[in-house]
């Protein structure tokens, strides 16, 4: 009976999170969709709907299934099981171009613009007018702009992309993919790097289409976003669908507990941070800094203290952090930096002082491709696991099990391909090749200095919570961290301080007790 009256309430939810105008119109329908990879099952038995004039949030845990179920239904993989109509008709699409003419169009989580052309090439890019075995120029802009009042774009496309801001570089990728026609467009974190003025405009460019009839499938970690945008909500957990309804019926709560198995219970922030007594070790203190166009005139880090950079993106903060890990050039009047009074003349003096960088574009700097999640955990702690150049197999294992296990690392083994987890148990692999030099120590008793660049990014809420909490630890064991982070709540959850970016300058140092989301929006803007 209660099962029976769950199911009940949720079909209620479901009727009434759709328009009535489309409640009879399902664009699309996924019906026990099923996957696997070398005997490792990554779907199974999954059904899913998506009407018209919806945007239907699609969240899950890192692993949980989600980029495999997007891949398949936009013709990337191919199913083992399972069925998927369009707008009634069934499809099998056994490529990509299959799915965009049954009408799937799809914008990944990094843009696709080629920023040496302009908006109008890019829009129909790959659909030019060709006349006499030319491009013709005039009626390419025309559709081009055709399209782009279609939809309320407001966008110059007549200017190279590359003087575009991100957020306009997002609604031009969106609009190429709806230069195919599609009833269902299919948006990967699509606020990813995106500002809190280019976010909002993207969702009021997603609101429009909703009213044109397009059906979203929208995948992200931000939760606030799935319960400000979004009509319904399906979570997947180990490849499984465990839930399906309207996000006005679930609490943000129930949905941590469906997608990682657990309650995720907030920590009292406590500082760790201990007294500046002249020693260097593993303190940050830098003076009349100057990193591209980025001015620092003052910036400290104490043993034990999390301190975070807050700024627009692009203001330099990633540039502050590589310099520190000697992976950029900049020049100061004052550094104290670990046990040296410069900077890092390069990246190996850098991680020798326990000076460890977490990149924030993990596929370009962090990465190793084509190696294993265990190749990747020892990248930074080869000289400690071996012994007359030979890695020694007994310890090496026990300190990749240890992280795997530490972090939560979702994968086959450690002789996994690491370009074949998802984008979230990446980023904890590349946080783990750290905690793995950390845990060896580096020989001359330094304490680490943690340099974090976005490193939640792509994470889910169980995740993030598991890394906040490693953070925390290890600020209690006397490290150093400097953080920045996109994400405002992030750097005011962890943080003893924030210095904020202003014109290329950081400007201001925010202290604990008077930090919020609107005092840091307005120092970066």
């Amino acid at each position: 009976m209660a099962a029976s009256r769950r199911a009940t309430k949720a079909a209620s939810a479901e009727a009434a999170a759709v328009p009535a105008s489309a409640a009879a119109e399902r664009v699309l329908q996924a019906r026990g969709i099923g996957k696997s990879f070398a005997g490792t099952t990554a779907l199974a038995d999954v059904d899913l709907d998506l009407h018209a004039g919806e945007m239907l949030a699609l969240v899950g845990a890192n692993g949980a299934g989600k980029s495999t179920l997007v891949k398949i239904i936009c013709g990337a993989f191919g199913a083992d099981a399972g069925t998927l109509e369009v707008g009634g008709r069934a499809i099998r699409p056994r490529r990509v171009s299959d799915a965009v003419a049954a009408g799937i169009a799809v914008a990944h989580q990094h843009v696709t613009i080629i920023r040496q052309l302009t908006g109008a090439e890019n829009v129909m890019l790959g659909r030019e007018p060709v006349r006499g075995g030319l491009i013709h120029d005039r009626t390419l802009v025309a559709r081009a702009e055709a399209l782009a009042q279609r939809f309320g774009v407001r966008i110059d496309l007549s200017c190279e992309c590359d003087r575009l801001s991100l957020g306009e570089l997002k609604i031009l990728d969106i609009l190429k993919a709806l230069a195919t026609g599609p009833r269902i467009l299919i948006l990967d974190e699509p606020t990813a790097s995106l500002t809190v003025a280019e976010t909002q405009l993207l969702f009021g460019f997603l609101a429009d289409l909703k009213r044109h009839g397009l059906g979203i499938l929208f995948i992200s970690h931000h939760m606030n976003e799935v319960f400000a945008h979004c009509d319904r909500i399906a979570v997947l957990k180990d490849g499984r669908k465990v839930h399906e309804g309207a996000v006005a019926e679930i609490t943000l709560p129930e949905v941590v507990r469906l997608m990682v198995g657990r309650t995720i219970e907030d920590t009292d922030w406590t500082s760790h941070a201990v007294a500046d007594t002249g020693d260097a070790d593993g303190v940050v203190a830098l003076g009349d800094l100057r990193v591209g166009r980025l001015e620092v005139p003052a910036l400290t880090v104490r043993r034990g203290e999390v301190v975070g950079i807050a700024g627009v993106l692009g203001a330099g903060q990633t540039a502050l952090l590589e310099c520190l890990a000697g992976a950029a050039p900049a020049t100061a009047a004052r550094v104290r930096l670990a046990s040296l009074r410069r900077l890092p003349r390069s990246v190996a003096e850098a991680i020798d002082q326990g000076i460890y960088l977490v990149a924030d574009d993990r596929l370009r700097k962090a990465i190793f491709r084509g190696l294993s999640v265990e190749e990747n955990l020892l990248a930074g702690s080869l000289a400690q696991v071996s012994r007359h150049g030979f890695v020694r197999t007994g310890p090496a294992r026990g300190i990749v099990r240890d992280i795997v296990g530490r972090l939560r690392v979702k994968c086959s083994g450690p002789t996994q391909d690491v370009m074949q987890l998802s984008g979230g148990n990446q980023q904890k692999v590349v946080f783990g090749r750290w905690l793995a030099r950390i845990g060896r120590g580096t020989g001359q008793g330094i304490s680490p200095v943690l340099l974090l660049d976005n490193p939640t990014e792509g994470v889910d809420v169980g995740a993030k919570a598991e890394i906040y909490a490693l953070i925390r630890d290890l600020a209690q064991q006397g490290a150093a961290v400097l953080i920045a982070s996109a994400e405002f709540s992030e750097l005011i959850a962890l943080c003893d301080r924030v210095y904020c970016i202003s014109e290329a300058r950081i400007a201001a140092c925010v202290p604990r007790d008077e930090l919020s989301e609107d005092r840091l929006l307005m120092e970066v803007n």
